[in-house]
């Protein structure tokens, strides 16, 4: 097995996805602290989960220190949940994510939320990422570098023959 120049095992990227499903990369157990006054999990740790996921996705496909410091980083510059279900202390979550969509700057992801325990989809976020590189303290736009470049496409691909849900890309709806 060969390694590519970010120290990750090329065969386990490609055998993580080549299934055709989507990505189950994160997990917790909801803590006290992501509770709020109606004993569910608060709107905002909803956030902080879609949050690690995307993390985590950056990280399956190559993204670590190294390449922060020579190539640049992600920023979220537009993100979308919808809450379908309540989530209690002490619930076991994961997030199933879909790679939708990629160009040479963007990647846009799917997640779905989903309590561990009974398999209830909870929440969704669509996001959308966007490499930045840094200099003198000023963030510009920039296009992603290889390893990451090479992992995208061939994760696009792969992911392309995955259903994507109905409400992708609909946004929020008006209230008239």
């Amino acid at each position: 097995m060969g390694l590519d120049c970010s120290g990750y095992l090329v065969s386990y990227f490609l055998w993580s996805i080549m299934s055709g499903k989507p990505l189950t990369i994160w997990k917790t157990v909801i803590p006290e602290d992501w509770i709020d006054y109606n004993s569910h999990m608060t709107e905002g740790y909803y956030g902080v989960a879609f949050a690690n996921a995307s993390d985590e996705f950056l990280i399956h496909i190559g993204f670590d220190s190294n390449y922060r410091t020579s190539h640049g980083t992600f920023y979220t510059v537009e993100a979308q949940i919808r809450f379908l279900e309540e989530l209690k202390e002490g619930s076991a979550i994961h997030t199933e994510t879909i790679l939708v969509g990629c160009d040479s700057k963007r990647i846009q992801l799917h997640h779905a939320l989903y309590d561990s325990d009974n398999l209830t989809l909870a929440a969704t976020q669509e996001v959308i990422l966007l490499h930045v590189t840094i200099n003198d303290d000023v963030p510009s736009v920039s296009e992603i570098s290889e390893p990451l470049k090479q992992n995208l496409l061939e994760a696009k691909n792969l992911h392309s023959g995955i259903d994507r849900p109905h409400y992708l890309g609909n946004g929020i709806r008006q209230i008239k």
